[in-house]
């Protein structure tokens, strides 16, 4: 078998990880037509209603340049509603539809999330999930 010489650096497990997670949540999401970052999309517009289009890119780090085209095609599958907020913004909220497919995502995202968090033993679950979110944030700074 041949050795591994990154299998004791975390970020590569991390990424390891992310990889494995992201092309399962794809797949679950592929029955829906839908791909990971529209979900994520609808999900924060679906807790926000009226959220702009600017605070959910940031939100979940994705460019205004990729925001643009991703917001349009979920308002081109009329699961979005887009209204003006001033000369230049708009609230974000979901169609019925939109509503809809979203109860659908969740449970896509549900069940992945179960499935991971599974594999780690339940009294360490509360450890692993504190210290994963602890890097993400220190990450973002």
């Amino acid at each position: 078998m041949i050795h591994d010489p990154l299998e004791d650096l975390p970020g590569y497990a991390l990424r390891r990880v992310s990889a494995a997670v992201m092309a399962k949540l794809a797949e679950g999401l592929s029955r829906l037509d839908l791909r990971p970052a529209e979900s994520t999309v609808l999900l924060v517009i679906g807790a926000n209603p009226g959220v702009t289009q600017s605070e959910v890119g940031r939100l979940l780090g994705i460019a205004s340049a990729n925001m643009a085209p991703l917001v349009a095609r979920l308002a081109d599958r009329g699961l979005i509603v887009r209204e003006a907020v001033d000369g230049r913004s708009q609230g974000l909220t979901l169609s019925d539809g939109g509503r809809r497919i979203t109860v659908k995502t969740r449970s896509v995202v549900d069940e992945l999330e179960s499935d991971l968090l599974a594999r780690i033993p339940a009294v360490e679950r509360a450890a692993f999930l504190k210290v994963l979110f602890a890097l993400a944030r220190d990450q973002d700074d």
